[in-house]
């Protein structure tokens, strides 16, 4: 077999490249199974070099396979860190993973020809190529062209929190001529209830985040021991040496790196959306934090797969997800994936993958004392514009975030369709007027420092300092991060517990709906110019609809929201709380505090009216009340009275532009 092995390095195979397949027209094949034995999953279409993944039945059987390849200058060693037959016992979580083995050898050797030999081996289950991923965003960054000097919101004193539509959009042209009040994630009365705890850690798997960054530095992970340990030494017997903000798998070093040339800020980006610091009197907000005091706010850990021009393979990421497992995470942010069509099902994607190994470790871990079972994974849907999820964020068991604009219209560049589990603001330029404005886009943390990159014409661009504006479904997904983050923080601290099924259905059912918008066309990049992109093919396909973190809130309270019409006076039957018969109860009133009745624009105090809810909300917001009635009579018993007991309902009101069909009741 080793002489076989060298003989195919050295002739290439030709055959190879019919067994591909180009399910999406993409120019990116995989291999069905029976095709070329079955073991090789995917394209060397854009693969890393050097490199190929195997997977072996059992790690036992590493060192046959190293012998199978003695001489032919390939070295075996393990995927996953330090996970070896002598490290792992069998039938461990753990022992899964040490079935996986990296082979590196000479980036001449013709990546086909040598899986082809591989895949005859009969140690070999899987031979995949450590195939490049790709950051669902343009990765341009634009600079808050009118910086603002004050807040103009009373919620935190972030003076450029007004700028972020994609929290709270008013609707104003100044965001884009097509903005729609209320296309946002609601998030802003979502923070009078929570803003963070830092025992809930998200890994940001991505570039490397600024971790010194003013807006970012409070609200990053530590890992102790190491920050006050001897430099070159694994201080805590992880495995790492000096991951002291997490790692740097592109270079296989504790130092992360966020300003190499080629580098756009992408992950310091990310990172401001889930948790720049809050009510610090700088920059912008973060969805989950905190509120400027001491303590509070998520944790952010970076682990780096992505640095200047290099790697983005899959043996960064899946290393980096196992990483994230074993050091504390409960929610990993992945604004990244493979092309979309390179896989074309769950069964294949899980089955073959090495990443879908790491996922599987991961999400079976439980990092996070509010879920009984697991880990929650969160994925881009990626930006080809294509009629389908990109994997791994495609799979089943992770929750894929498609992208819509400030116009509660999808982005031109979202894929759609299988896969497309919700929709949160990714941004998107404004192309109405004949110019291009970043307004519409969102608004983040950037490296304090400007990154060259060299374009593909030969010119030079800088990415914008401090602050500023990106668009992408890498944009959307970490809005959906940071409000998993501050519902688990919620469910902490009320003291409840879901399973990750159950966390998972609480997120994917808080929306608002978007398929009643998709009438007709939006002006907007139509290929490669600009022109009006037809709706009806979205309708369905963009996921359960657009979150909405006030009802993920709600829902782990376990408190049932209905929605009131803004500018209207309105009556709302009673009878989903207090039974059929609610017209007919004697109600002692409707209890609301200052800051929820100042959320709705309330004029004054709503009442019931006829055995219904008399409500007049002049704002968008969202705010809590309680009504209280008696049940048996018309007036409470005790003492010398023989009457009815009290019973109270507490309700969440939403107040938006419309009411929904069913008289107003979610």
């Amino acid at each position: 077999m080793k002489r076989k092995i060298n003989i195919l390095i050295a002739a290439g195979v030709a055959a190879i490249s019919a067994c591909s397949v180009d399910p999406v027209g993409n120019g990116v094949g995989n291999l069905p199974d029976g095709v070329c034995g079955g073991k090789i999953i995917n394209s060397s279409y854009d693969a890393a070099k050097g490199s190929l993944l195997v997977r072996l039945g059992d790690v036992a059987q590493t060192e046959a396979l190293r012998s199978a390849l003695a001489g032919a200058g390939i070295e075996v060693g393990p995927l996953f860190n330090g996970l070896t037959e002598e490290t792992v016992e069998s039938g461990t979580p753990e022992a899964s993973l040490a079935s996986w083995v990296q082979l590196r050898f000479s980036s001449s050797v013709d990546l086909d020809s040598l899986a082809a030999a591989v895949s005859e081996l009969g140690t070999v289950k899987t031979v995949q190529f450590d195939a490049k991923l790709k950051k669902a965003s343009d990765e341009r960054s634009w600079a808050v062209s009118s910086p603002v000097t004050r807040a103009s919101s009373s919620v935190f004193n972030d003076p450029n929190l007004s700028l972020q539509w994609h929290y709270q959009n008013t609707g104003s042209s100044d965001i884009s001529a097509t903005a729609r009040r209320g296309a946002d994630i609601n998030v802003s009365d979502a923070w009078r209830l929570e803003t963070g705890r830092p025992d809930v850690i998200v890994a940001i798997i991505d570039e490397g985040v600024q971790y010194n960054h003013p807006d970012l530095q409070q609200n990053m992970w530590v890992n102790e021991k190491e920050l006050n340990g001897t430099p070159g030494v694994d201080d805590d017997d992880n495995g790492y040496v000096d991951d002291i903000y997490g790692y740097n798998f592109v270079k296989n070093q504790g130092e992360i790196g966020w300003s190499t040339d080629g580098n756009s800020g992408h992950g310091t980006h990310v990172a401001g959306t889930v948790a720049a610091v809050n009510n610090n009197g700088i920059g912008v907000c973060g969805v989950a934090g905190g509120d400027g005091s001491t303590g509070s706010g998520i944790r952010m850990m970076t682990l780096q797969i992505f640095e200047g021009n290099a790697g983005g393979a899959s043996s960064m990421g899946a290393n980096a997800i196992r990483y994230a497992a074993d050091n504390g995470a409960a929610i990993i942010q992945c604004s990244w994936g493979s092309t979309a069509g390179s896989y074309t099902s769950d069964g294949e994607f899980e089955r073959l993958s090495a990443e879908a190994s790491a996922l599987k470790y991961f999400l079976d871990k439980r990092n996070c004392a509010a879920l009984t079972d697991g880990n929650i994974a969160i994925f881009a849907a990626g930006n080809d514009a294509l009629p389908m999820a990109s994997y791994p964020g495609a799979s089943m068991e992770c929750i894929s975030v498609t992208s819509f604009a400030p116009d509660n219209l999808p982005a031109y560049y979202t894929n759609y369709g299988p896969g497309c589990n919700i929709a949160a603001p990714g941004g998107e330029y404004d192309y109405t007027d004949g110019s291009v404005r970043e307004s519409g886009c969102v608004l983040s943390t950037m490296p304090t420092v400007s990154i060259p990159t060299l374009n593909d014409d030969g010119t030079t661009s800088y990415s914008v300092k401090d602050y500023g504006y990106m668009q992408g479904t890498s944009m959307a997904c970490p809005h959906v991060t940071g409000i998993a983050a501050l519902g688990l923080s919620y469910a902490l601290d009320l003291g409840k517990k879901f399973t990750r099924d159950e966390f998972m259905s609480i997120l994917l059912t808080s929306v608002n709906d978007i398929d009643s918008y998709l009438v007709g066309s939006k002006t907007t990049v139509v290929g490669n110019t600009i022109g009006d992109l037809q709706l009806a093919p979205f309708t369905g396909k963009l996921g359960t609809g657009t979150i909405d973190a006030w009802k993920v809130l709600m829902q782990i309270e376990g408190t049932p929201c209905l929605v009131a019409e803004v500018g209207k006076s309105q009556r709302i039957s009673l009878n989903t709380f207090f039974g059929g018969g609610s017209s007919n109860l004697t109600y002692l009133g409707v209890e609301i505090s200052d800051a929820d009745s100042e959320a709705l624009g309330l004029l004054r105090k709503p009442e019931i009216k006829g055995g219904a809810l008399l409500i007049q909300p002049t704002k968008y917001g969202s705010a809590k009340i309680t009504i209280r009635a008696i049940a048996g009579g018309d007036t409470l018993g005790g003492g010398n009275n023989m009457g009815g007991k009290e019973i109270s309902k507490e309700i969440s009101i939403i107040a938006r532009g419309v009411s929904n069909g069913n008289g107003g009741w979610l």
